[in-house]
């Protein structure tokens, strides 16, 4: 199983450059027989060649990640399919094991919690030329992932959610549709009262004299007592995964400041009917 999931993410990623065999053969110094059978999962790759033909398509530093799968180190999950992105598989996974996730993004409703207008609208702000043509599919695209990470959610003894969301990314989101504001703000309001859900909204800097100055970010903790808490940095190119105890330490200690600072979860719902009152409808 593991090497027809190769074949089919090298022979992805070789389409998505534009590239045809003949070219990505010529390109990378072999036949294009060679290539013909990798992509068909006829053949297993050397390692070589693997390193050679994601360099060549641009995904040399997530290298490890496939070659993983090549040497049967783990197994082939959902995540692992050509249409989630390489350097987002990694944290797509984790997320899938985890038990609990604390999730801050300063400015944006964390993925988990997007409805699919904000997930289309934010994928266009990050890449300006998704708003039409070819790139739009790609934000189509990036919305429907967002739509399958969500269902580890609604999974039985799925991960419980706890999110701090800043008051700007609902008063003013990247939503142009007043009614797209209102069913972001109604989506949120829903999740609040799932009892696997904690949501808190943060209150401005003036009040709490704590500002958090950085990437969003995200905490994962596992059901495995021995195995330790993992940070996601989601930087604008990938999201970065983070081992190193001390940062996590430091961003568990920055969460649970923002948590602090953020109104109590209890009154959530109380604080998005106010946010809701103050946007047209």
């Amino acid at each position: 199983m593991q090497l027809s999931v190769v074949a089919a993410r090298l022979s992805s990623l070789r389409a998505g450059c534009g590239l045809s065999m003949k070219s990505a053969a010529q390109a990378a110094g072999l036949n294009t027989s060679t290539i013909f059978r990798i992509e068909h999962g006829l053949v297993a790759p050397r390692e070589g060649t693997v390193r050679t033909l994601l360099e060549l398509y641009g995904e040399g530093e997530h290298t490890p990640r496939l070659l993983s799968l090549l040497r049967e180190e783990r197994v082939p999950g959902w995540y692992d399919a050509p249409g989630v992105p390489l350097g987002l598989s990694a944290f797509v996974e984790l997320e899938d094991q985890a038990q609990v996730i604390y999730t801050y993004g300063p400015g944006q409703v964390p993925p988990l919690l997007q409805t699919q207008a904000y997930a289309l609208s934010a994928a266009v702000a990050v890449s300006p030329a998704h708003h039409e043509g070819p790139g739009h599919e790609g934000a189509v695209r990036a919305a429907g992932l967002v739509a399958v990470r969500q269902r580890v959610l609604d999974r039985h003894r799925g991960p419980h959610l706890w999110a701090v969301i800043d008051r700007p990314s609902l008063l003013d989101p990247p939503l142009a549709r007043p009614e797209d504001r209102l069913a972001q703000i109604d989506a949120l309001t829903l999740a609040a009262k799932q009892p696997h859900i904690a949501v808190q909204i943060s209150r401005p800097v003036a009040e709490t004299g704590y500002l958090y100055q950085g990437p969003p970010f995200t905490l994962l903790r596992f059901p495995e007592r021995d195995r330790p808490d993992v940070l996601v940095l989601h930087l604008l190119h990938a999201p970065i995964v983070v081992e190193d105890r001390r940062r996590v330490e430091e961003h568990q200690q920055a969460f649970a400041r923002l948590s602090l600072s953020a109104y109590p979860v209890d009154a959530t719902s109380d604080v998005l009917d106010g946010l809701r009152s103050t946007l047209p409808s």
